[in-house]
């Protein structure tokens, strides 16, 4: 097997990654910083392996007309949004925003742009609104951390568009 100094890390994906999860319950109050009052939802947990990679995140609208921002969180825990299993503070950071454009139909999908990587990833599909090949975007989640997603502002939201992403486990 390749070592990652070879330079092949984006290419030793050991295990496909597809999620899509519904963020009608989800919420993040009083700021956008994740805190007690935010009710996240689990998008990718790296808290037990190695880490993954993270090729695209989209929106799915569910509800036409909807406006809902959506937060994108990195946190040291898979239990809740910044608490530890044990009720402690956990590592828990805001780390994008998107929502939906204006007057989208039920269906309409809207890519998030992710991060600029220097290695490529695994695809080479056509980008939307942005000049760089989507190759050279994406997000790598290291080990003992996860991926979390809620709606911006008081919840429950029940129009939030769905959450989907997909990519591959180290």
């Amino acid at each position: 097997m390749s070592s990652t100094s070879t330079g092949k890390l984006p290419l030793l994906i050991d295990r496909p990654l597809l999620r899509v999860r519904k963020l009608d319950q989800s919420s993040s109050t009083p700021t956008i910083d994740p805190g007690t009052g935010t009710t996240g939802v689990l998008l990718v947990d790296c808290t037990q392996n190695d880490g993954a990679l993270i090729e695209h995140i989209w929106l799915i609208q569910r509800i036409a007309n909807n406006r809902n921002f959506i937060n994108l969180y990195l946190s040291t825990s898979s239990v809740a949004l910044g608490v530890t299993a044990t009720g402690g503070q956990a590592d828990s950071y805001f780390v994008a925003q998107d929502r939906v454009p204006l007057n989208a139909a039920v269906g309409v999908l809207k890519t998030m742009e992710l991060p600029l990587l220097l290695a490529p990833v695994p695809h080479a599909a056509p980008g939307t609104g942005s000049t760089l090949v989507p190759q050279f975007r994406g997000m790598r989640i290291e080990k003992g951390w996860a991926l979390w997603a809620a709606c911006d502002g008081t919840g429950p939201h029940p129009d939030a568009p769905n959450i989907g992403c997909q990519g591959g486990f180290y």
